[in-house]
């Protein structure tokens, strides 16, 4: 009985401390732990090699790249095909050898998703000037390690949650609510396996869960720092003129 009122005080003492820290606290300790702001801000472009392994047992190479400001660009192959999406920094397009197989402009969520992806600081670094509204909801458990869940509200009040390791104070989580093939569904991506970059902790696993079970993983390697990459990488494809008769 007495062991069990000691682990009881010592589960309280520890939900206290979790819970005492404060928001401005969590988010001066994430971007020192992944590196400190002015490392962060040093990353010019940063491009990877990559494969998307899916539940299903497909396997597709990737290449990823980004670069300031707000720019991002993934081509994917699988059995001869390519696939391209990217965002020059206002425009999101695509090419899907499913749709014909030449470039196609997005619509507006579409941008915003791949700008979001584009943003090589993070969403806690700068958050009050890109019209983020941040909440600490409190410690919560992720995969058995403490986490701090941090509720962030856009612009377009839309919601997701980061959560950042009470230990590594690094971010372990992301979940949102996104549209899949036509159908809402609140996915997960989780992040580990963080490497130092040019000084940065980058995360070099993703998962991507989809209630609750495992859709997607991405394995990144071979990043490139600060290697030049013209802005035509990134923008949406000019139109052949038109042939004279």
């Amino acid at each position: 009985m007495r062991s069990l009122i000691l682990a009881a005080v010592v589960l309280c003492f520890g939900s206290f401390v979790a819970s005492a820290v404060t928001l401005d606290e969590i988010i001066a300790k994430n971007i020192e732990a992944r590196g400190g702001l002015a490392k962060i801000k040093a990353l010019k472009s940063l491009s990877f090699d990559g494969t998307m392994s899916m539940a299903q047992g497909m396997d597709l190479n990737f290449t990823q790249s980004q670069k300031r400001p707000r720019k991002f660009r993934m081509d994917m192959s699988f059995q001869g095909m390519s696939m391209t999406n990217a965002y020059d920094g206002t425009t999101a397009w695509s090419i899907n050898p499913m749709a014909g197989n030449k470039p196609e402009k997005q619509p507006a969520k579409e941008a915003k998703r791949l700008a979001d992806q584009a943003d090589m600081d993070g969403v806690l670094v700068d958050w009050k000037d890109k019209g983020y509204s941040l909440e600490l909801v409190g410690p919560e458990d992720v995969d058995g390690a403490t986490a701090y869940k941090v509720k962030i509200t856009d612009t377009d009040k839309d919601v997701k949650f980061l959560f950042i390791d009470a230990i590594t104070w690094l971010d372990v989580k992301m979940s949102m609510r996104i549209n899949m093939m036509g159908q809402e569904a609140d996915v997960e991506m989780l992040m580990s396996n963080y490497q130092d970059i040019a000084g940065v902790q980058v995360p070099m696993l993703m998962e991507m869960r989809a209630e609750g079970q495992v859709v997607m993983t991405m394995t990144y390697s071979n990043p490139k720092v600060n290697v030049e990459i013209p802005d035509s990488r990134f923008a949406f494809p000019a139109e052949a003129p038109a042939k004279k008769n």
